[in-house]
């Protein structure tokens, strides 16, 4: 008898965005298919089940079937942005209550008297001091008592917290006091939740660490019990595989650690497209892209190098520091909902505000009044009056009658002014991708725009243009890139240690210190066969800002890898200057096993348009084709100008460049070649 391959069951992505939840299913043969529902926010987990039980059904599939289920979520992001968290408390020295408000030097704008900092999540009044103090280098300088934790554990357990952090300076060289505090305090239950700062991240700068715990407690009790909800959901349908959390590094973390370390999840949502947009520049074989992510009320901008994006150990959320690895990811406030508006001198302005899902721009019919985006590429004739495959209508008579009346004050007709509006916020999303290339050291007209979310190919054709770029490229499913982009995201981990190395005798502690994470990586490997990685974080003495790179064996290696690092992303290196490395880092990652992406198909010789309409371009009605994205085969190739349709997203290509569809159903748009 002839043994049968076994093939893996399908994997689904689930996303949740503000106004959908987005589901993405990969068959074995690397099929995909997509399905929307509305988000449900005050239960962000009955979307995710409704999703992915409707997209199943769709393609006759069941919930026992699947082989991997990941889930990305804003839970976190949302509660720190509405400030909807938990009560959370905090255990510190005495005299540095105030480490939270003072935060560092950076200021929000520098030349603005009346600009404030964003409100600590932790309130002066819900602050607690001891005395205990400890050295730089581990000594201890007034000894923590158990008496003096004692002391302060009615007053704690008065102020009637959901959660209590305990941090304390130069804690992460010795966690003694923490580990003490936080044991004496669980057992007088002076608080329900109680962590120490090094238990969530164990690097310096103690506003950054303090900050990063106080996330972390903020946005636990919801998380956690978020989680809860979904893992009994996904039981009762029988899912046959485990759930998996994305989180802000690009990597995959089970709910149990997800609901405890819940702060790895603030960026989990835009790290899917990410992933995606840097397996895709991989396969593409395309060395530099930025990903481009275009949503309702925001962009999120990353840098892709040889299909690794950037990363940061020093993210943030609402300008309050996160000390975790994460996507480097540049975020404006611009996207589809963005409000166009006169300033005082009666430019035209556009964002950063936004009409968001509600009521959205006027266009949606849900009583928007102020002029979107969205609302200008559909008087441009750049959108029709369908999307989602006609279940959602776009009212164009109100859109225009607006814009009339918006471009009159401008003396402009509302063509004109609905272009004028596309162009101002071109130039404000040009900013940013010239953030996350030019100002890293990278031409930008070597890179290639991989434009996604559901606004992200209307604007890839001018984004592109205008900065001289390689290519704008457009994914088969773009409007839910995110949630296709975690199918292939990996397992992972990630340790940091303090140290200290300044020549090559400190490189054998530091084969101590990642011999010590390694340990410790492998009790807590969810899968096998996780690999590590090993990177160090590396300055010239003296600065405050150091760069992560791979860690080298030999010390004259090692300083060349950040000379070079170090010209790169600064424009010079100091070879006077002795380096120093400051932190060891460990990534435990499980590989991801590929899977091939499914091909259109051969073009066929000419494909037909579905139609055609007016559209407005560079001041002037074009005749312009309507095409089908289905219809489109391996090395379909259509001059612009034109406007492809499908059901997550709508393309527009420029009447001075040409849609190439290459042999696994990405679209690349090029500047026409001159005769």
């Amino acid at each position: 008898m002839t043994d049968q391959i076994q093939r893996p069951g399908p994997q689904a992505a689930v996303d949740t965005g503000g106004t959908f939840t987005d589901i993405g299913i990969r068959d074995s043969d690397g099929v995909l298919r997509v399905w929307k529902v509305p988000s449900t926010p005050s239960a962000p987990d009955e979307a995710v089940l409704k999703g992915l039980t409707e997209g199943l059904d769709r393609q006759n599939s069941s919930p026992a079937e699947l082989s991997r289920l990941i889930h990305g979520t804003t839970v976190a992001t949302n509660t720190v942005l509405t400030r909807t968290g938990a009560r959370v408390g905090l255990l510190t020295n005495t005299g540095f209550r105030d480490i939270l408000a003072i935060a560092h030097q950076a200021r929000p704008s520098i030349y603005d008297g009346r600009a404030t900092r964003t409100a600590p999540l932790i309130p002066d009044e819900l602050i607690v001091e001891v005395d205990e103090r400890m050295g730089p280098d581990g000594e201890i300088i007034t000894e923590l008592t158990e008496d003096a934790v004692r002391t302060v554990a009615s007053q704690i357990r008065e102020l009637k917290l959901d959660a209590l952090v305990v941090s304390f300076l130069n804690a992460y060289v010795d966690t003694q006091h923490e580990d003490l505090a936080v044991r004496v305090l669980r057992d007088l239950d002076a608080a329900p939740l109680i962590s120490a700062a090094t238990d969530v991240t164990s690097e310096m700068r103690e506003y950054d660490r303090t900050s990063t715990a106080a996330i972390n407690s903020y946005v636990r009790p919801g998380v956690s019990a978020y989680m809860d909800r979904l893992v009994t959901g996904v039981k009762d349908l029988d899912v046959a595989s485990p759930l998996w959390v994305m989180q802000s590094n690009g990597g995959l973390l089970d709910p149990d650690s997800a609901s405890t370390h819940s702060a790895r999840t603030v960026l989990s949502g835009l790290a899917g497209g990410v992933v995606g947009a840097a397996n895709w520049a991989k396969s593409l074989n395309l060395k530099h892209v930025v990903s481009f992510d275009i949503g309702g009320t925001s962009t999120d901008i990353a840098l892709i190098r040889d299909g690794q994006p950037d990363e940061t150990m020093a993210g943030e959320i609402d300008s309050l520091p996160m000390r975790l690895p994460s996507v480097d990811v540049h975020t404006i406030g611009a996207g589809g909902g963005s409000i166009a508006w006169t300033d005082s001198g009666g430019s035209l302005r556009v964002g950063p505000h936004s009409a968001g899902a509600d009521p959205g721009p006027i266009s949606y019919g849900k009583g928007g009044v102020d002029l979107t985006v969205t609302d200008a590429h559909l008087v441009l004739g750049r959108l029709g009056s369908e999307l989602l495959g006609g279940r959602f209508e776009l009212d164009y008579a109100a859109a225009h009658k607006r814009m009339v009346e918006f471009g009159d004050k401008l003396g402009m007709s509302a063509e004109d002014c609905a272009e004028g509006i596309v162009k101002v916020i071109t130039v404000t999303m040009a900013r940013g991708i010239r953030a996350v290339s030019v100002e890293r050291g990278v031409d930008v007209r070597a890179c290639h725009l991989m434009a996604f979310g559901g606004a992200g190919p209307l604007h890839g054709a001018d984004l592109s243009h205008e900065l001289g770029m390689a290519s704008a490229v457009i994914p088969p499913l773009p409007g839910i890139a995110s949630a296709v982009g975690m199918l292939d995201a990996p397992v992972r981990r990630d340790y940091a240690t303090p140290v200290r190395a300044e020549d090559a005798d400190g490189l054998e502690g530091l084969k101590r210190d990642f011999e010590k994470m390694a340990e410790q990586a492998r009790a807590d490997a969810e899968v096998d066969g996780m690999e590590h990685h090993l990177f160090v974080d590396a300055r010239y003495i003296g600065q405050s800002t150091e760069l992560t790179i791979e860690w080298k064996k030999d010390w004259d290696e090692q300083r060349e890898l950040f000379d070079s690092a170090h010209e790169e992303r600064y424009g010079f290196r100091d070879p006077d200057a002795a380096m120093e490395i400051a932190v060891a880092r460990l990534s435990a990652i499980a590989p991801q096993e590929d899977r091939p992406f499914a091909s259109p198909g051969p073009a066929s010789d000419h494909i037909e348009p579905d139609g055609h309409r007016d559209v407005y371009v560079d001041g002037e009605w074009v005749k312009t084709p309507i095409y089908d994205r289905s219809a489109f085969g391996a090395g379909t190739v259509i001059p612009g100008p034109a406007v492809i349709n499908q059901f997550d997203t709508t393309t527009y290509v420029r009447p001075e460049q040409q849609c190439r569809c290459d042999d696994t159903g990405f679209l690349h748009l090029t500047e026409k070649e001159q005769k």
